[in-house]
């Protein structure tokens, strides 16, 4: 292909994909889209997917990662760009966080911490505030093909939406993101077998650490109360997915929570 017509083919490409208008969540946060990240890593990796399409009546992606290490935001433009480098709705994002248990279950439910009784509520973000079995029903129903609803995480009403979701006929690539998927103990276990590709974001402390500020911030917490939940929740949560993941296909390394600094092919 001559030079020139290459670049009228990446101008369309990008042309498109700008054209997109992106909310990280119901907090109207824009998804900021650079041209150069795209380029060279969510295009390489979106006909890496592509091609891997032809094997599979249904490619089944996992994306793992520390909280606050950018899985929405790199999520959301990987599925985007599969559209548009396909011209066609071909991808769609679930998100774990829609398992999330009712906040009337997690006020009345408890676990055992340190030989003190603690109300799931006051820990939500770690594994157990999970509804795990209901998740793994219905990512294989999703696995097997046809439309399926899903249920979405309200960050504005802080509860999960069920069927608020949907995986469609025409969806080839789902692209499942959560910090556990690639969990190495039992029952996270579970989900390796779901997944086709298995991409892991790593990132560190000085990356995810003011990411979640600014995230709960976001979500009207109180500085007290951030602090309290990073503490609590985020930060030992970052620590068991970066010292106990399964290995993947893919691991995306970040230099913050949108910026990719390289990505290994494993």
């Amino acid at each position: 292909m001559r030079l020139e017509g290459k670049k009228r083919i990446i101008d369309d490409f990008w042309e498109q994909l700008s054209s997109s208008t992106l909310y990280l969540d119901e907090t109207d946060t824009l998804l900021k889209i650079d041209r150069d990240q795209v380029e060279r890593f969510y295009q390489p990796l979106a006909m890496y997917l592509i091609t891997k399409t032809a094997y599979h009546q249904r490619l089944m992606v996992g994306v793992a990662g520390p909280p606050g290490c950018g899985k929405t935001a790199f999520t959301m433009l990987l599925s985007e760009v599969i559209k548009a480098v396909s011209d066609e709705d071909i991808s769609v994002v679930v998100g774990l966080d829609g398992w999330h248990f009712p906040n009337a279950y997690l006020a009345t439910h408890f676990i055992e911490r340190n030989g003190t009784r603690v109300p799931l509520k006051a820990i939500k973000g770690v594994p157990e505030t999970f509804n795990f079995k209901a998740a793994l029903v219905c990512l294989k129903a999703i696995q097997k093909g046809g439309e399926i609803a899903f249920p979405v995480y309200n960050r504005n009403l802080h509860e999960p939406v069920p069927e608020s979701g949907r995986v469609s006929n025409t969806h080839k690539i789902v692209i499942v993101e959560g910090n556990f998927l690639l969990l190495d103990e039992f029952p996270w276990d579970q989900f390796r077998g779901l997944f086709d590709i298995r991409i892991f974001i790593n990132a560190g402390s000085e990356v995810i650490e003011p990411a979640l500020i600014e995230r709960h911030r976001r979500g009207g917490k109180a500085p007290e109360s951030i602090q309290q939940h990073m503490l609590e929740v985020d930060l030992p949560n970052a620590r068991r997915v970066l010292s106990n993941f399964s290995r993947a296909d893919v691991i995306v390394y970040k230099k913050d929570p949108i910026y990719i600094d390289y990505i290994k092919y494993v």
